[in-house]
């Protein structure tokens, strides 16, 4: 047997010999297990704020009830703060236009401080359902970020959504498919009379509504490009107006929606066909299986599925009582565990736990500007295609996502990067008491950052990483506090117990 064969065989010995016995510190109060399946998957992952947030609500049903009236709820002082960083995105179409004409700041720039302002609104808001929803309609009706000459409307385009977010999925479809970000993304500003553009009729009704299976047909799709005619932008000032000019006439007919369509002159009329496909059997199937698969599981089960979209239909396409009849589902409550974060939702949930304080920006090395390349995958709203992001594990558990995830992990535990216009709590702030045990420490780490008492298996982790015993005492002055607390905190962020949720 070679040296390296036999050195490995002693170690494992010797680690087999050695006990690993989670200690308990019971100081640190835990969510049960509800109590934190509620806030990983409806809110934006747990953190000692949100739990408190929580209990004092009365407990994870009356908090999530509480969450579904967000303006119900206080908003707190960061999360108001961070609404002003970016006063860019506050610009008209024409400005940001100009800007990007002139080089003051470029299309890029923007999309970069509109994805940074919605991961700091993730971490900092106490509306955390709210900011979930955003995020899910975002994704569900995307529109890049990027996109030329799209950018000019999409921080106004972010505003609709969070307009509609949590209200009927009828007024929401209606506000995001006539936006003039969307018609830009999706070519419709192009169309002229008789020979209308057909992406964005295709698109509504693959993506955005009723699905490849709800049987619609070439003709079908070519009559929604009519229905959609006419509605399109002006360029250079880049808002959206009606054109009956460009309007296409003739009698449609869209999955039982029909109209004659002889009159030009008529804007409402794609109003009409997307209050039907809104209200359309196969689209609630559609966004109810969209929904379970985000805040349940990547394969939800097909009785789920049919009550969810039942709701949504018996209530008018109404969004709070869809996600109701979500969240009372058993299916629900015993799917904890199963959803890999996505890179941006993990992005958030480590400033979260390690409660990081961001600064107003002040130049572009801030963490305010800099926060959005820590996911060091696809950024924010920036997913080239119009499908928006996946959100299964297939995607968000490859070799490459996990070492860039770990290596974020490592850099905001030692609080390196980024770095500036940042307050990162200072490794002797974590300690509970002057002096403790090494595995009570472990706990203690865990209940803060995970949410959930240590284990054995985590505590043994953590020895390694350290190379500290579990008896053995800490204060201020032990390495673990001063030089190797990244690889404690590392050892805990890249566990299955936060990178899932």
């Amino acid at each position: 047997m070679g040296s390296a064969g036999l050195a490995t065989r002693l170690l494992t010995r010797t680690s087999a010999r050695r006990a690993y016995t989670a200690a308990s510190y019971d100081s640190t109060p835990v969510p049960t297990a509800r109590e934190l399946h509620m806030l990983s998957r409806m809110g934006c992952g747990f953190s000692p704020a949100s739990f408190r947030q929580l209990r004092r609500a009365g407990g994870e049903l009356a908090w999530f009830e509480k969450q579904l009236d967000h303006t119900s709820v206080r908003e707190s002082s960061k999360g108001t703060e961070v609404a002003g960083w970016f006063p860019r995105l506050q610009e008209s179409s024409e400005e940001i236009w100009r800007n990007d004409r002139a080089d003051v700041q470029n299309n890029w720039e923007y999309a970069r401080d509109l994805g940074n302002y919605s991961l700091l609104r993730r971490v900092y808001s106490s509306r955390t359902v709210f900011e979930s929803m955003v995020e899910f309609w975002s994704n569900h009706f995307h529109v890049e970020a990027t996109h030329f000459p799209g950018f000019t409307q999409r921080p106004a385009y972010d505003a609709t959504i969070r307009e509609h977010a949590l209200g009927k999925v009828s007024d929401l479809l209606v506000a995001v498919t006539l936006h003039p970000a969307m018609l830009m993304f999706l070519d419709n500003w192009k169309s002229v009379r008789n020979n209308p553009n057909e992406n964005h009729g295709r698109e509504l009704l693959e993506l955005h509504t009723v699905g490849r299976d709800a049987g619609y047909t070439e003709a079908m799709v070519k009559d929604s490009a009519k229905l959609l005619s006419g509605h399109t932008v002006r360029q250079d000032v880049w808002n959206g107006f009606y054109d009956p000019s460009r309007h296409t006439t003739g009698a449609v007919e869209v999955l039982g929606f029909k109209h004659a369509n002889a009159v030009a002159d008529n804007p409402g009329l794609a109003e009409q066909y997307l209050r039907h496909l809104a209200n359309h059997p196969a689209t609630a199937r559609r966004i109810a299986r969209k929904l379970a698969v985000r805040f349940v599981e990547d394969d939800p089960p097909e009785a789920l599925v049919s009550r969810v979209a039942d709701a949504y239909l018996a209530s008018g396409t109404d969004i709070k009582a869809t996600l109701r009849a979500l969240v009372s589902s058993e299916e629900f409550w015993a799917s904890a565990g199963r959803k890999v974060r996505t890179p941006i939702d993990d992005v958030v949930a480590t400033c979260r736990v390690l409660q990081v304080s961001a600064q107003a920006p002040a130049g572009t090395g801030s963490f305010a500007h800099e926060l959005s390349w820590s996911i060091r995958s696809t950024l924010v709203y920036q997913w080239p295609r119009p499908d928006g992001p996946p959100d299964r594990a297939a995607v968000s558990a490859s070799t490459t996502r996990m070492l860039n995830s770990w290596q974020m992990h490592w850099g905001m535990a030692g609080g390196w990067w980024p770095n500036d216009q940042v307050r990162y709590k200072r490794p002797a702030a974590f300690l509970p008491e002057r002096r403790l045990r090494f595995d009570q420490l472990v706990d203690h780490l865990s209940r803060v950052m995970l949410g959930r008492p240590s284990t054995d298996k985590l505590l043994k982790a953590a020895c390694e990483g350290c190379d500290v015993q579990p008896g053995e005492v800490v204060s201020r002055s032990h390495a673990v506090i001063q030089w190797k607390f990244p690889r404690l905190v590392a050892v805990l962020l890249d566990s299955p117990e936060h990178m899932c949720r």
